[in-house]
């Protein structure tokens, strides 16, 4: 007789998730932040969903079916092949002080898309496959100032587009020590444009486009540490750090000098290209990151932790030219808390997460601009039957935060919900026959 035991056919539901993933980076995600102008744009959220909900948590934090991709060290103690897909609902309020007014976005992406493999029965090595978000680019701006013997002329700046990461990574080691990698595909799109129209009744000034679109791509190497104390009694210190090489992509760009005409009908018509370039090679340089942090927990019960991350904004470049940005800093604490991981009660085998974050914003204009963010999640098993040997667990988030204050001429504040869905199995074992 055969015993069939449950598969995954899981290539067609990555191929779906992965376009579905991309998508957004190509406009469709209907959002609008002024800063996301500056460098590579807006950073997304550089943790799994699970770790979010600990204020970002992660760089010492690993279990045995999630997949932390921001220390790959933690791949050493996956122990079940998981599928990790995580997704954001985002509500963005943009203020502005002179004069008052605001504006206010919502938006639904994919955040990331994981695959963890055991590599290693009774050891500790593990691998992963990912695609993530890296940032975004996505703003539409108008605004007015009056030319002497002109009269007022507006100004409207749009852009979009952003970076992923493509990558693989593994982690190795013994039950204090590990080491691990990620490496891959950085790549992406930025399309820049600012459109210059006169308003003026009496004179028929034309209208002037300035665009540049510009396509990049090159590897990427970053690197992960962890090691375990045990203190007695089931409660563990566990000490993590990571660190990215600075990254040189190659990059392509089209610039464009113009000027047109739009017609509610007809749309825009360009009327003489005054410069236009294809093809025009350079490079963008991404910067080198670094961050370490600790855990303190008892096994199935409670955890809490802190840790630092610094980036060094400063040395981004784009075709040899720096952006307004600073070097920056992050320090994210969190915890969680299981009241009975094997209690009759299901509330009793939920883990209630909570955390908090806090820096300077990279981008540097005249003042600095603070950035929080508050957050509090749960995660609620689905599944875990010992016997099977499946884990589900579905991991919900929502934090709320601010960049920027009343001493900015432009504040945002976000509320966001985010779900993922960690979805693991022993797959690709052959059938059994009894």
């Amino acid at each position: 007789m055969r015993s069939a035991k449950p598969t995954i056919d899981c290539l067609p539901v990555l191929f779906a998730l992965s376009a579905l993933l991309v998508l957004p980076l190509t406009g469709g995600a209907q959002e609008n932040s002024p800063y996301s102008r500056y460098g590579l744009g807006d950073l997304i959220s550089g943790q799994n969903i699970l770790n979010r909900s600990m204020g970002g948590l992660s760089l010492a934090y690993s279990d045995l079916q999630s997949i932390n991709f921001t220390n790959p060290a933690s791949y050493a103690e996956l122990k079940v092949t998981t599928l990790d897909v995580g997704v954001d609902f985002s509500s963005r309020t943009i203020r502005a002080e002179n004069p008052l007014r605001s504006y206010t976005s919502r938006y639904l992406i994919p955040s990331y898309l994981l695959l963890g493999v055991p590599l290693k029965k009774k050891g500790f090595w593990g691998l992963n496959f990912g695609l993530r978000p890296v940032t975004r680019i996505n703003y539409n701006l108008n605004t007015r100032t009056r030319l002497q013997g002109i009269d007022t002329v507006l100004y409207n700046y749009t852009g979009n587009g952003g970076t992923y990461q493509a990558f693989i990574g593994t982690g190795f080691g013994t039950k204090k020590l590990r080491f691990g990698f990620n490496t891959g595909y950085t790549f992406g799109n930025k399309l820049y444009s600012t459109r210059l129209i006169f308003l003026n009744d009496t004179v028929p000034y034309r209208k002037a486009n300035s665009s540049d679109t510009t396509r990049f791509g090159g590897l990427f190497l970053q690197g992960g540490i962890m090691y375990r104390v045990s203190l007695g009694k089931g409660v563990n210190l566990r000490l993590g750090a990571n660190g990215s090489l600075q990254n040189s992509m190659k990059a392509v760009r089209d610039v464009s000098r113009e000027t047109f005409e739009f017609n509610p009908s007809a749309g825009t018509t360009v009327i003489d290209s005054v410069y236009y370039a294809t093809g025009d090679e350079g490079r963008i340089v991404y910067p080198a990151s670094y961050g370490f942090g600790f855990t303190l927990e008892k096994e199935e019960k409670w955890l809490f932790g802190a840790e630092f991350n610094s980036t060094a904004w400063q040395d981004y470049r784009y075709y040899g030219q720096a952006d307004p940005l600073r070097n920056s800093w992050v320090v994210r604490t969190g915890g969680q808390f299981i009241p009975n991981v094997n209690g009759k009660k299901y509330w009793s085998r939920v883990a209630y997460r909570g955390g908090f974050s806090y820096g300077p914003d990279p981008v540097d204009l005249d003042r600095e601009m603070n950035q929080y963010l508050f957050s509090a999640g749960l995660g609620l098993p689905v599944r875990r039957n010992f016997y099977t040997n499946q884990y589900t667990t579905v991991n919900l988030t929502m934090e709320v935060g601010a960049r920027g204050s009343k001493q900015n001429p432009i504040r945002e504040t976000l509320f966001r919900m985010a779900l993922g869905l960690n979805l693991s199995d022993i797959w690709f074992n052959p059938r059994k026959y009894d």
